[in-house]
């Protein structure tokens, strides 16, 4: 069941599965991206992993640095380039303290003006629940925007989610949340679904982490993330690709995710740990925005 309180909607987590508590006891990914990117959301427990883990990796913070540039990048060229102004942010995780949220680059651009409805929308999901508190005290404001606690592998939780697009195109993002679902099989099942559901001229983004630079450091980071009770499944640039089985990429396609970074020259040789890409629905695929595909 969905509820709206203030314009906001907050779906009750009854149906989800893997929705966190808000634990000081066991880290959490938002909280270890948040530390390594220089945030002060983290607790102690998350900031013990990140030294660990940045030991074994040394471009953690590099890279979640450049993530973030990454997805401003994405959200603007799908602002610029396409005529979608609606977004659904699956695993959208702590908004940045030293950047602009999301949603506030969304409603700047597509926003008409006071007192009008709201052209755009945008809805962030995840299972951890201090993401969601500080999505809806930071960033959601309006009947535009809603702030939803669910595990994204659940179909009929998401289903419930999907139900307040209106049948034009959306901006589906996927930044770095797929290498925390370690099963294969139900992130391309996740994948398969989305891309069915979606409309034509509908956009995927997606940022994922590989070992394809790094294999054996990665390798080292997976154990030490194992250790602490955290599943986390690099993947290789071909299964990185096969998540977006039909649909046409945006140059420069399907690229380490520093090639999308605007400082890219400086940065170190050999330091990339993941690809992103945004790719397009074509006009001639399937009809998409049926919640029956789910």
């Amino acid at each position: 069941m969905t509820t709206a309180t203030g314009g906001i909607r907050q779906r009750s987590p009854k149906d989800a599965v893997h929705v966190h508590e808000i634990s000081m006891q066991a880290a959490t990914p938002a909280r270890l991206y948040d530390h390594f990117g220089g945030g002060c959301e983290a607790y102690a427990v998350d900031r013990e992993l990140a030294a660990r883990a940045m030991a074994v990796a040394p471009w953690l913070s590099w890279s979640a640095l450049t993530a973030r540039e990454y997805a401003q990048t994405a959200v603007a060229r799908v602002l610029d380039d396409t005529d979608i102004r609606q977004f659904l942010d699956l695993g959208c995780g702590l908004p940045a303290a030293d950047g602009q949220p999301l949603v506030e680059l969304v409603r700047k651009i597509a926003q008409p003006g006071p007192g009008r409805s709201p052209q755009y929308r945008y809805v962030a999901v995840d299972h951890d629940p201090m993401v969601i508190a500080h999505v809806r005290c930071g960033a959601v404001e309006t009947s535009g925007d809603a702030a939803v606690l669910l595990d994204i592998t659940n179909a009929n939780a998401l289903l419930d989610t999907l139900q307040v697009f209106d049948g034009r195109p959306v901006a589906v993002l996927l930044h770095q949340v797929l290498e925390w679902i370690p099963e294969d099989k139900a992130v391309a099942s996740l994948l398969a679904k989305i891309r069915e559901w979606l409309p034509a001229g509908s956009a995927l983004s997606i940022i994922h982490a590989t070992a394809d630079a790094q294999p054996e450091q990665t390798a080292q980071l997976v154990d030490t993330l194992a250790a602490a009770g955290l599943g986390f499944r690099p993947r290789s640039r071909g299964e990185i690709a096969d998540l977006f089985d039909g649909f046409t990429h945006l140059a420069p396609g399907l690229s380490e995710t520093h090639s999308w970074h605007s400082r890219r020259a400086t940065l170190p040789k050999g330091y990339s740990s993941g690809y992103a890409g945004i790719a397009i629905k074509p006009a001639d695929g399937p009809a998409g925005c049926s919640v029956d595909a789910l």
